[in-house]
């Protein structure tokens, strides 16, 4: 990855520190006592909170949605400590409440104790979905970095201002008409992981040997079926409006099945997707025509540096 530190020092006329916003929390959060985190296979999969976790993190979701637990901090704001910063004691309320939901449907399959394996999938998803978000506003910042560096001008800045609390407007039909588009689009990018059949397969494949074949079965068909992507779409509906609004990118598509259980699974629409970038990226350009057109299309970047607090 590209060293950004020095961004800040050669280009201090868009580091405005009064100016530039941690997207979702506004001013910057204090960062004492954060630690490296590090993102290794291997340390993923064994990590756990051990402390308590943060009551007011779920109704604080309600309000900042996942930036109540994971905030991006910008490199125009902290050269030497820039990136992903997760609150742990709000971890464990995320991994708390993905285990009630998780268990609500898949606790009767469970014909063994596998309550480690269990964690190893709840923290699992949690991270991911933590993760995934906040590196879409990495995205944003640098690619406005990349455009101030060309045209001279400031971009990142003036763009937070109007757009991160844009004027109330009737309920968003199409992408143009979404107010905060930068949390739509990175609760859509965290959420077009979970609807993805080989992470699904690959999250059930945890539990694999570990249960009757029969109820490993009922794993999968939650995972790759749909019946999560159901429960994440409900959990991320009761966040603000702009974090919410993922929601006008998805195709919805219900089938009764011989027991009148009616399934509900969920697509993307690219179309809308290409509609909506392309949007985000004329309002980060001050609503000129940006080049590259639409860079929100390819491949996301490295995960920046993440720190645990």
């Amino acid at each position: 990855m590209e060293d950004l530190r020095a961004f800040a020092s050669a280009f201090p006329r868009f580091c405005d520190r009064n100016a530039v916003r941690v997207p979702g929390r506004g001013a910057l959060p204090s960062l004492e006592g954060a630690r490296p985190f590090e993102m290794g296979a291997e340390h993923l999969a064994a990590f756990r909170v051990d402390a308590a976790k943060d009551p007011d993190t779920l109704p604080a979701m309600l309000k900042q949605g996942p930036e109540a637990v994971a905030f991006y901090v910008s490199f125009r704001l902290e050269p030497d400590r820039w990136g992903i910063y997760l609150r742990e004691r709000g971890i464990k309320a995320l991994q708390e409440e993905y285990h009630r939901i998780l268990w609500r449907d898949l606790g009767k399959y469970a014909d063994r104790d596998i309550g480690d394996v269990a964690e190893r999938v709840e923290y699992s998803l949690v991270l991911d979905y933590l993760l995934t978000h906040a590196r879409f506003h990495f995205l944003v910042d640098r690619t406005a970095a990349a455009w101030e560096k060309e045209g001279g001008s400031a971009l990142y800045a003036p763009y937070q201002e109007t757009w991160y609390v844009p004027p109330a407007k009737p309920v968003a039909q199409r992408p143009e008409d979404i107010g905060n588009l930068e949390e739509a689009l990175a609760n859509l990018d965290a959420f077009r992981t979970y609807i993805n059949p080989s992470y699904g397969e690959g999250v059930a494949l945890m539990v694999d040997g570990k249960l009757d074949p029969r109820n490993v079965d009922e794993w999968k068909a939650f995972f790759i079926g749909g019946r999560f992507a159901v429960e994440m779409a409900n959990v991320f509906s009761r966040q603000p409006p702009g974090w919410k609004d993922f929601s006008r990118f998805l195709n919805r598509k219900t089938s009764v099945g011989s027991t009148n259980y009616v399934r509900i699974q969920y697509s993307y629409s690219p179309d809308l997707l290409e509609r909506g970038q392309k949007e985000l990226a004329r309002r980060i350009a001050g609503g000129g025509t940006p080049s590259p057109d639409n860079p929100f299309k390819e491949a996301s970047p490295e995960m920046p540096n993440v720190y645990l607090l």
